[in-house]
């Protein structure tokens, strides 16, 4: 069941199998200019959601939703608490509300380390500020979101709402990566579950996903280090971002309405849930 319902969205064809789980209803999503981020509100918005697209790239972000009915740009460093307040207020101020938040802002490692992912692991090579900077982008401005997202979705009432945050299977595989970034991503699985716990009574959702080799710029550019990786799986391939996101959505959406506290490794077996 495959090409017979596709949404445009943009310039882009998105498959919804003819679901519509999100007529409605407001979401936040992170790293909204590419990649994952970008695949989920794009298929959020072809189920009938409206999107605020946050992304630190603002000329890429404006390219990426121009002309996108029920995409709403917001430049925004997840790092700034100030900045992440004001993205959020905005929505408060024009919705009053937010159903759904997917923290998918992240960066493998700091800039001037930048190599091939995933970087150079030796110890040695990390400094203070590299550290801090990977730390600083995932972790906590992932925090930030949850932190200012949480009241949002409280205003829903009975309702509640849903949040994904996004890990990776490096958090959960031991694999020699650049430290900083398997320490952020594993970071993030216990605020997780932190923050399930207690929104719960609210009938909030919060889970992690942690996606294995994904189509995005993120992937090692050297062919023999890809190759590497994907035969940890037990599918050996990548998987491209609209196939990550469709789990991602799940997650969101009503049908996922009793999984909580859950990271979800969608990594081809590489890591089995659960095990």
């Amino acid at each position: 069941m495959s090409g017979n319902t596709i949404v445009q969205v943009g310039s882009v064809g998105v498959e919804t199998y003819g679901a519509h789980r999100f007529e409605g209803r407001v979401a936040v999503v992170t790293g909204a200019a590419r990649g994952i981020g970008e695949a989920v509100a794009r298929r959020l918005i072809a189920e009938g959601a409206t999107v605020y697209a946050l992304d630190l790239r603002a000329e890429l972000l404006a390219e990426t939703w121009a002309g996108v009915e029920r995409a709403v740009p917001v430049p925004t460093d997840v790092a700034d608490s100030a900045a992440v307040d004001a993205a959020f207020e905005r929505v408060r101020a024009e919705h009053g509300v937010l159903h759904h938040l997917v923290a998918a802002a992240g960066i493998p490692d700091a800039p001037k380390r930048a190599g091939d992912f995933p970087g150079d692991p030796d110890l040695s090579t990390i400094d203070d500020e590299s550290w801090d900077l990977v730390i600083r982008v995932n972790l906590t401005g992932t925090f930030y979101c949850l932190r200012a997202a949480v009241p949002l979705i409280q205003a829903n009432g009975p309702a509640g709402g849903s949040i994904v945050t996004l890990s990776s299977v490096g958090a959960l595989y031991p694999y020699p990566l650049a430290a900083a970034y398997p320490a952020s991503k594993g970071g993030i699985i216990g605020l997780t579950r932190a923050v399930a716990a207690l929104v719960a009574p609210d009938n909030i959702r919060v889970n992690a996903i942690a996606p294995a080799a994904t189509d995005t710029k993120m992937l090692p550019e050297d062919k023999e280090h890809l190759a590497e990786l994907t035969r940890l799986q037990l599918f050996d391939k990548v998987v491209p971002a609209s196939e990550m996101a469709a789990n991602i959505v799940y997650l969101l959406s009503d049908e996922a309405a009793f999984m909580t506290a859950q990271t979800v490794s969608v990594s081809g077996g590489m890591v089995a849930n659960g095990g």
